[in-house]
């Protein structure tokens, strides 16, 4: 089974979020796939801490198994 990561950055100001990111590559595990979400919670932080910090922005992130292999019921 392969899971797949998506992500968003969101205000705690406004409480809104955009919409979800789909990372590019799919993973073997279900820890895989979170471990791959804190590294890139740390690198986007990371990149734009200036605005993280003025916007008071977060990131959510989450798994989910990719079904995009089976057909619709």
């Amino acid at each position: 089974m392969k899971f797949i990561l998506a992500y968003t950055i969101c205000s705690a100001l406004t409480s809104l979020c955009n919409t979800p990111v789909l990372h590019p590559t799919t993973f073997n595990s279900w820890s895989d796939c979170n471990k791959q979400g804190a590294l890139v919670t740390i690198q986007v932080i990371n990149d734009f801490q200036e605005r993280f910090n003025k916007e008071k922005l977060y990131i959510s992130y989450f798994c989910n198994e990719d079904n995009s292999d089976k057909t619709p019921a």
